[in-house]
């Protein structure tokens, strides 16, 4: 199982992730909000449930599970409340971050795959659909508190929950 951890640095203006590995990346405002809008698109096209017969459209079965990945864990707490220290600077390895050069996303029916590349070796960071719609979410609400407009988004990622 892979954990990523992630911070904003307002002294940096930009968004420290890393994961379980131990690597730790900065990511600009410019590569996360070009991120963003391709994470959604992939996630909607690689949604399950074309194969079913009078399925719903792929925009409303990504809101759906959206909701789902974000709703309450079997504890009761809201999946982002219960994971927020997990996202705080005081998690961060001590390592100090390294600037992102590329990000790729990949998404399948079942998992998800967040590529980085910085120095020689890209770094995969595997996540389940629902993990995805977590880091998703927190990386988008991450933005806004950062001031950081990011342009084109679907509703169901900034809608009601």
């Amino acid at each position: 199982m892979t954990q990523v951890t992630f911070g904003y640095s307002d002294s940096e203006d930009r968004v420290w992730l890393s994961s379980s590995a131990g690597v730790r990346f900065w990511l600009t405002r410019r590569q996360l909000s070009g991120l963003l809008r391709p994470m959604c698109e992939i996630l909607e096209k690689s949604v399950p449930g074309d194969d079913i017969p009078n399925a719903l459209p792929a925009s409303q079965r990504i809101a759906l599970e959206h909701e789902e990945a974000l709703a309450d864990s079997p504890e009761g707490q809201p999946a982002l409340e219960k994971n927020k220290e997990t996202r705080s600077a005081g998690t961060a390895p001590v390592q100090p971050p390294i600037l992102a050069t590329g990000i790729n996303f990949q998404a399948d029916s079942r998992h998800c795959a967040l590529i980085i590349t910085a120095g020689h070796e890209p770094a995969r960071i595997d996540l389940s659909r629902m993990d995805c719609h977590r880091l998703l979410a927190a990386l988008h609400q991450t933005s806004v508190s950062a001031g950081w407009a990011v342009a084109g988004l679907p509703g169901w990622l900034s809608g009601p929950r």
